[in-house]
């Protein structure tokens, strides 16, 4: 009889999965709680009951409101915020550092690098800016992985050079912003707060298909991130080839932050949060990955709703409020990190 197989293990394992499931159920309910209020709050204040009735109409007033006006910024938000924070993990996983994130280690910023270049160039296709958004994070990705590449103390090194990468390239970007045309910079500027404003099913359908594609591969390759979590050599010994899975998950991860980077800007604090917030319910168990997704979905969808209806007649881009709980979360890790090394 394996230690797996004795009774007491598996009454004391029992609970536990009981009790992820349970929390897991509860993010489930918080989802379509935070999903509905999107669709419920705004300008004109809708009662749920209506918002569900208007979902089946075909034609009127309050489904075009609900339908054809909040339903994409709706979905984008869950979708989004999911994409984000899935990538948050498999950079946290493999770097094995709390702030191993898109946004701290400059993707979000090399993406915004690649959209402005197309922008102050000439360049207005959406396509093209969008594009140009998933090239600059990827070559992002690859100029941080040139500079850590066979150096040791991979999970510090490479968040310190990404913060390093993240502000040069802001500079550039700041730069760039300065010699454009007034109309391009505004332009520019608005779409680098982050912001859901103006996304209607035809901003959001081609974005939402190609991170619901990219999280199918993730969780297919969800064995490959066991393998990492558990180290390299263990890894290698189960059969893992460490090496080019972790180039593998790597690319998922970049893709899925460029994708929504290039759909509607830089979005701080998902990516960065969600996976330990989910780590809290579900810990590293099997259900992780489904958790940190439920989490993004959960505060983007949440930031959006805060950041239109705080300031009544003025609304804020979902970039800012994220941006804002992510510099104190930011802060809140890194004097955590530092009073455990310290």
């Amino acid at each position: 009889m394996n230690a797996s197989s004795r009774p007491g293990i598996r009454r004391l394992r029992r609970p536990l999965d009981r009790r992820a499931r349970w929390a897991l159920g509860l993010l489930g309910v918080a989802v379509l709680a935070s999903f509905l209020a999107s669709l419920s709050i705004g300008d004109r204040v809708i009662s749920p009951i209506r918002v569900i009735e208007a979902l089946f109409e075909t034609q009127g007033g309050v489904r075009m409101v609900v339908v054809d006006w909040r339903l994409p910024r709706a979905l984008a938000a869950l979708f989004f915020g999911a994409a984000l924070a899935l990538s948050g993990t498999v950079f946290q996983t493999i770097t094995r550092n709390p702030l191993g994130s898109p946004d701290v280690i400059g993707l979000t910023t090399g993406a915004y690098t690649g959209a402005l270049i197309v922008m102050t160039t000439g360049g207005s296709s959406g396509v093209a800016v969008s594009i140009a958004a998933i090239l600059g994070g990827f070559a992002t990705a690859a100029l941080v992985a040139a500079l850590v590449a066979g150096r040791g103390a991979l999970g510090y090194r490479i968040v310190i050079v990404g913060i390093g990468v993240s502000a040069v390239l802001g500079a550039v970007n700041a730069w760039m912003l300065l010699r454009a045309r007034l109309e391009v910079a505004v332009s520019a500027a608005i779409w680098g707060a982050g912001s859901l404003n103006g996304v209607g099913w035809a901003q959001a359908i081609a974005p939402i298909i190609i991170v619901s594609a990219l999280i199918v591969v993730l969780v297919l390759s969800r064995r490959g991130l066991w393998l990492i979590e558990l180290g390299d050599d263990i890894g290698t010994s189960l059969g893992g080839r460490i090496a080019l899975t972790k180039a593998g998950l790597v690319a998922i991860a970049v893709a899925l932050c460029a994708v929504v980077t290039a759909a509607i800007g830089p979005i701080a604090f998902v990516a960065l949060a969600a996976p330990h917030l989910a780590r809290l319910i579900v810990k590293n168990g099997p259900l992780h990955l489904v958790a940190t997704a439920l989490m993004g979905a959960v505060l983007l969808s949440l930031a959006d709703i805060i950041g239109q209806n705080a300031f009544p007649g003025r609304a804020l881009p979902v970039g800012v409020v994220t941006l804002v709980l992510g510099g104190v979360y930011l802060i809140f890790l890194v004097v955590r990190t530092a009073r455990r090394r310290f």
